[in-house]
Order: C-alpha cells, then structure tokens, then sequence
C-alpha cells in the first residue's frame, strides 16, 4: 500500500525531497507562529514586548518576582524555541537554495 507521499510524489511528479522540505518548512513556519502567539499573550499580561522588557520592568520593580517568575521562565522558553526553529528554517533554506 503506497503512502500519501508516494501518491502525491508520483501523481504530481514532485520529488520526495521537495515534498519533505516543503513540509518540514511549513510545519516550522507554523510552529513559530504558535510560539510568537503564545509570547504575545504572555507579554501582553504585562505590557512589554519580550523577556528583556518584563526583565527590565522586575529590576525597576514595577513588577515583583513572585507576580512574574512564572511567566519570565516561561518567556525564556518560548522566545528560545522560537529562535531556534527560525535558525533551524534558515538553515534549510539554505540547504535547498544556496
């Protein structure tokens, strides 16, 4: 039984490299969308626009630790992943289009 690659790839005849690198691009492209949300929804709780805005406003004390460590740990994570996946698209658009 041929997969749904197989088929797309012989009835299309687009190569099965293409096809991958099609996906792996989008689900990237989707995936720091997702990431650039969630950042927004957290960053909008406080009014900054990353973890170095809410950072800043910790350290000048308009905000305390305990109201934001949660979300500080969690703009690092987000802000990082988001990062790495748009290193990661570089890379494979790089890899495709030198």
């Amino acid at each position: 039984m041929a997969t749904v690659l197989e088929k797309v790839e012989k009835e299309l005849n687009i190569p099965r490299e293409q096809l991958t690198h099609e996906e792996v691009r989008r689900f990237s492209e989707i995936e720091i969308k997702n990431l650039s949300i969630e950042i927004l929804r957290v960053c909008s709780k406080y009014g900054v626009k990353s973890f170095d805005e809410l950072w800043d406003k910790l350290e000048r004390g308009e905000v305390s630790e305990a109201e934001c460590l949660d979300d500080l740990i969690k703009l690092d994570y987000l802000e990082t992943g988001r990062e790495e996946m748009q290193n990661f698209l570089k890379e494979q658009n790089k890899s495709l289009y030198p």
